[in-house]
């Protein structure tokens, strides 16, 4: 689990019992405001991920070596936004089982910025109240731990995809972005593409079949490319 410049002292100490609770495996904190020795106060029997905790400057760093990032919001489904598009914490854990996941909670104060959500493979949002949607920090993160935690010991639908073959379809994904991308704004290409296909694909041999054709795809772009045509007429296709 990844929090994002926490503020409060009181919440990254109930979040450390709450890694406890849930059996969370590690917990790297970027860039805290709050005071670490402080929120020990308030971590129970948790305090030995704080003591743990491996903290860092870089978000980037924070991010390395798991298998599937998601972001979470209190922002989300806004019209026209394919950023801000999410899927629910139960949704989110049909899609983790088997792979090394970074759930990300942002700040009290302001959430995660854009430029972070896009650095993730899904947006995670808890419907509330349209009216008040949004949930104090360490609560928010009781409710996800608590659907990850329900869905991998009581209802174990195992997917069957393998770490690499995300990797090789949000890689494929990418390089269909860049080869027909006009603007920055069609990050949108990228984004929708790789969400729909990580959640579609049910088992190995279906991801691969899929990989192949998005190799395909590129292959076949690329060529259009190198021959002078004008990758926006594939585009506009």
């Amino acid at each position: 689990m990844v929090l994002v410049e926490p503020e409060g002292e009181y919440n990254v100490g109930f979040i450390a019992r709450l890694s406890k609770n849930f059996q969370v495996d590690e917990l790297v904190i970027v860039r805290p405001k709050a005071d670490l020795s402080k929120a020990k106060e308030f971590s129970a029997k948790g305090s030995d991920f704080l003591e743990r905790a491996r903290v860092t400057d870089s978000y980037d760093e924070a991010l390395e070596g798991v298998d599937l990032k998601i972001a979470t919001s209190s922002i989300a489904d806004s019209k026209g936004d394919i950023l801000r598009k999410s899927i629910t914490p139960w949704e989110a854990a049909e899609l983790t089982m088997s792979k090394r996941v970074a759930l990300v909670f942002g700040r009290e104060s302001v959430g995660l910025t854009r430029e972070e959500i896009a650095k993730t493979d899904f947006l995670l949002h808890i419907p509330a109240n349209p009216e008040y949607p949004v949930l104090n920090l360490s609560h928010a993160v009781g409710i996800v731990l608590y659907e990850f935690w329900k869905y991998r010991n009581f209802v174990k639908k195992e997917r069957n995809v393998t770490p690499e073959a995300i990797r090789l379809l949000d890689k494929y994904s990418f390089d269909i972005y860049n080869l027909l991308r006009k603007t920055e704004e069609d990050l949108a290409i990228y984004l929708a593409l790789k969400r729909v296909l990580i959640k579609g694909v049910s088992d190995e041999e279906e991801a691969r079949t899929v990989i192949r054709t998005l190799r395909k795809i590129v292959v076949l772009l690329s060529m259009w490319k190198a021959k002078g045509s004008s990758v926006s007429e594939a585009s506009d296709l």
